[in-house]
């Protein structure tokens, strides 16, 4: 998006007039940096599309290497202030989504309220034999084979999750092709006679991304994941998915709630 002359001109001159860095003041430059931009930022000085000046624009104004930039902007991304996304620059984050983590966790009910467009991508599927960890949570054989499936899930064109999940093959033939004419896991596993799936555990850590993870993700390798390790359960209990997703830390924020709140 293109900003309009008198946009141009607000930031210009909030930069003109936004303090320099100093040497020698006890405080790093780069956090000096860190946080002036985020003075920035809240005074919403960066224009209509929130797009940040790049690295060499902004070592040319505060008259440091990129290096000393790039740091600022990850400490900017630890907060929660800006999103990294490879090929296109660094934006002021408008606010991570609440992502709510329950017995029936679904992608799109999470992000209805959002009203934004939900997009879910399937780049690789393969038949497997089960290590003893996926055994173990499908309640399998080691050895056993399972489909291992990596997919993708975004909001408005903007990645939010990358998962890896494993069904168990006997019990689910030909699931990514299901999966892939179907478009959804809730509308594939009914299509086998699960009318209704329930998680049986999530374990939440974070976890700084492979090379793999931030490319499918958009994110800088810098920045931490949150990650969500589950087990899904069919109505008698049974294992049907194990699967591992990573959350890009500073678009989403995991909501644990109970399912039935106290009343007062």
């Amino acid at each position: 998006m293109t900003l309009s002359a008198k946009t141009s001109e607000q930031t210009a001159g909030a930069q003109v007039n936004a303090p320099a860095v100093e040497r020698g003041a006890g405080v790093a430059v780069w956090r000096q940096i860190e946080q002036i931009l985020a003075g920035e930022i809240v005074g919403q000085g960066f224009g209509e599309d929130g797009r940040l000046p790049s690295e060499g624009e902004l070592a040319k104004r505060f008259g440091v290497n990129r290096h000393t930039i790039r740091r600022s902007m990850l400490g900017l991304a630890a907060q929660g202030l800006v999103s990294v996304e490879q090929g296109r620059g660094t934006f002021v984050q408008p606010g991570a989504i609440d992502y709510s983590i329950g017995r029936r966790t679904r992608f799109t009910e999470n992000l209805r309220v959002t009203h934004a467009e939900v997009s879910h991508r399937m780049f690789d599927s393969s038949k497997v034999k089960a290590e003893p960890v996926v055994a173990r949570a499908l309640g399998l054989r080691v050895g056993t084979q399972v489909y291992m499936i990596d997919s993708v899930s975004a909001a408005d064109g903007i990645p939010l999750s990358y998962s890896r999940s494993w069904f168990p093959a006997a019990r689910f033939p030909d699931f990514p092709e299901v999966l892939g004419r179907v478009g959804g896991t809730t509308m594939a596993l009914a299509e086998y006679d699960v009318a209704d799936y329930t998680r049986r555990s999530s374990r939440i850590g974070t976890a700084l991304p492979d090379a793999e993870t931030a490319r499918r993700l958009s994110i800088n390798r810098q920045q931490p994941t949150l990650v969500v390790e589950n087990i899904d359960i069919d109505t008698e209990g049974v294992p049907i998915k194990y699967g591992i997703t990573h959350f890009a830390g500073d678009r989403v924020q995991l909501l644990v709630e109970p399912e039935n709140p106290p009343t007062r």
